[in-house]
């Protein structure tokens, strides 16, 4: 039951992305669907998504039901109002990236796509990023999608923890970018930096609650100076 629990919040992750993806391109590339970049690429995004969902649903129950929140939490958890308009917007973001990749590569072309070996070096560090993101997870039980309260929570500082004080957020940005570079899209590879700046705000309102509700942040702040790569921001 836990394993199809995983398959499940997989597929509701997967499959709005694939028809974000190829929808736009069929239809402004005269109707084919065959996007060979994008096969590859929702391939092995569906490989990864798949077997970490499955695998926290089995052997981290408590990871796995955090991030099955939606983008508002109870009221008595007491989330910001400014949290569920951040997190609106980034998901608003986040669909506009997926359709505009596809336009981009197929019809605006704004900026000429990247040389084979940057976009294969855009796919490994898509990968990754996912494989990041995934290893924040599950090993952060309290990594909610939301900000609120919730009983028990420890500061993290082992594992990825280790090296930045928010890997799920780094890997998401590497999965952006890197993504964008291997469907030949420039445009939508620059346009992260939206996407950075987003996110960087959203640190900066997490880490002030979490200040605020966890005495022992302000010490494992000054111990992981990174927030998304290593002694660098």
């Amino acid at each position: 039951m836990r394993a199809l629990r995983g398959l499940r919040s997989a597929l509701t992750f997967l499959v709005p992305v694939a028809v974000l993806l190829l929808a736009p391109a069929g239809l402004v590339s005269g109707g084919s669907w065959i996007w060979p970049q994008a096969l590859v690429f929702l391939g092995l995004l569906s490989t990864v998504v798949i077997g970490a969902q499955v695998a926290m649903a089995v052997y981290r129950p408590a990871s796995f039901e955090v991030r099955q929140q939606g983008l508002v939490a109870d009221k008595a958890k007491r989330q910001p109002l400014l949290d569920v308009i951040a997190l609106s917007a980034y998901f608003v973001l986040l669909v506009s990236w997926l359709v505009f990749i596809p336009l981009d590569t197929f019809a605006f072309q704004f900026l000429p796509p990247p040389p084979g070996w940057v976009a294969g070096l855009g796919l490994v560090t898509a990968l990754a990023g996912v494989t990041v993101a995934y290893a924040a997870v599950w090993q952060n039980q309290f990594a909610a999608p939301t900000i609120h309260d919730q009983a028990g929570q420890q500061v993290i500082d082992s594992g990825v923890y280790a090296l930045v004080r928010h890997p799920l957020y780094a890997g998401n940005l590497m999965l952006f970018a890197g993504g964008a570079l291997w469907l030949g899209s420039t445009a939508a590879a620059l346009a992260t930096v939206a996407q950075l700046a987003a996110t960087l705000w959203r640190i900066r309102m997490e880490e002030a609650y979490l200040r605020q509700s966890l005495p022992a942040y302000a010490d494992y702040a000054r111990r992981v100076r990174g927030r998304l790569i290593p002694y660098v921001l």
